[in-house]
């Protein structure tokens, strides 16, 4: 044996090997944290997006019928996950989404009213632990926007 090797004793065998296997399940699931983390936050982005498109919609054309208008914007914030290009690929599940839209103040809306729209979604968990943590493998997430009404619905 050359002089300047050590040689192994056999209590520090395979050392190496468990200290990898411990760090990478900790890292692993580090990884998996941070990868939900970004489809959350990819989530809510899209969902304030839609809800702003939501909103814009119902303030430069309120309705007097307030079933009508509501079901005019949840239409506007589910078309608004499509591409038009398409159709078939929506970045978030559609049937999951609820749109709850209204007018603060009267039906018969006046520039000044507000429109407020609500867009809740919840996000699938992937993380094995976290869904044990939070006691869900959902992570439930909303978006509310309020808009100014521009054009008024009653002459």
């Amino acid at each position: 044996m050359n002089e300047k090797q050590k040689p192994i004793r056999k209590t520090e065998r395979g050392q190496s090997l468990t200290e990898f296997a411990l760090s990478l399940v900790i890292l692993l699931t580090l990884l998996a944290g941070v990868t939900d983390l970004g489809r959350m936050f990819f989530a809510y982005i899209i969902i304030r997006d839609a809800a702003q498109e939501g909103a814009v919609y119902g303030s430069i054309a309120p309705k007097s019928d307030l079933t009508a208008f509501r079901n005019e914007v949840e239409t506007r914030v589910k078309a608004a996950f499509t591409d038009p290009d398409d159709p078939s690929s929506t970045p978030v599940d559609i049937s999951k989404l609820n749109v709850q839209a209204d007018i603060v103040g009267t039906t018969c809306a006046q520039p000044g009213s507000e429109v407020i729209v609500r867009v809740d979604y919840a996000v699938p968990v992937t993380m094995p632990f976290l869904g044990t943590l939070i006691g869900s493998q959902e992570m439930k997430m909303s978006a509310t926007i309020e808009n100014a009404i521009l054009s008024p619905v009653c002459p």
